[in-house]
């Protein structure tokens, strides 16, 4: 009986770790396109994006927008999947636009940025499926990504469309990777401005939210394929908060340098229901009678 037990406690670990992949690679949010009917007497909200917007390895933004809008006739939709860049919800955007949705707000390119950061992170999103073995992402494309998607949008729905700029990385602001997504921002600006869309200034709060805390960190952007999983381990084996798990890492808003606590993610739902409570209220604009 001994080497039973034994057994199934060696056995343990593999199957949290298969379990936690699991969480993290093929699970989906209650309320994906498709998972739940859409109802004819709502307005239609769709937020899309990867894991910030999925919502399951840090504070879940949509999730408290549903709650702070509750009595609003608005059906949210949690388009974001862990792990996604622009390339893969491209992909899956015939999800999005099946919907016919009311409004769309788009939250992507962190992964697009990390993707570009070092080789190891470049296979890992090759090797998870993420991205072609043949492709290799930089700036251009993501540019020439973001431009379908919002080309799909516009053409195949009637939607409203907000854009956000790229949350922090880390909670250094001087890291390298923290330039490159500002100029990512930067585009996501530049293409509101020529477009006509709402733009969602999540990275320029987040900026303001640190600026009031000392800037040493025990912790650097480096150790983010660590922090990760030690992370969702916390949270989903021993039930620590993402609250708790952030401060225990030495840092304020994101306990793995790419996903955010309650701070974190009540800066994003606070700016997309300001967008949304804003919207609702003007009326869409009518094509002239002939």
């Amino acid at each position: 009986m001994w080497y039973l037990v034994a057994g199934i406690v060696m056995c343990i670990p593999f199957v949290t770790y298969l379990w936690l992949r699991n969480k993290i690679l093929t699970h989906k949010p209650k309320n994906y396109p498709g998972l739940v009917l859409k109802h004819s007497d709502k307005q239609t909200i769709v937020c899309a994006g990867d894991s910030i917007t999925h919502g399951n390895t840090g504070a879940n933004y949509v999730d408290m927008l549903a709650e702070t809008f509750a009595g609003k006739p608005w059906q949210f939709f949690n388009a974001g999947r862990n792990a996604d860049l622009t390339y893969t919800l491209l992909a899956r955007l015939d999800e999005v636009i099946q919907l016919q949705p009311d409004v769309v707000t788009v939250l992507i390119g962190t992964n697009d940025v990390n993707a570009t950061l070092s080789q190891a992170r470049l296979a890992e999103y090759r090797q998870i499926g993420k991205i072609a073995r043949d492709v290799t992402p930089d700036f251009n494309q993501f540019q020439a990504n973001y431009r379908q998607l919002i080309a799909r949008l516009t053409t195949e729905t009637n939607a409203r469309i907000a854009l956000a700029s790229l949350p922090v990385m880390g909670e250094d602001l001087t890291h390298p990777v923290n330039q490159r997504a500002d100029q990512y921002s930067l585009f996501i600006r530049q293409l509101c401005d020529e477009n006509g869309f709402a733009y969602l200034p999540v990275r320029e709060a987040m900026k303001t939210y640190l600026a009031q805390f000392p800037t040493n960190r025990s912790k650097t952007y480096e150790q983010a394929p660590t922090l990760l999983p030690i992370s969702v381990a916390r949270h989903y084996v021993l039930g620590h908060s993402w609250d708790r798990i952030c401060t225990a890492h030495g840092n304020v808003l994101t306990q793995d340098m790419l996903h955010f606590n309650t701070a974190g993610a009540t800066i994003i739902a606070d700016i997309v229901g300001q967008f949304l409570t804003h919207t609702q209220q003007t009326p869409v604009p009518q094509p002239p009678v002939s």
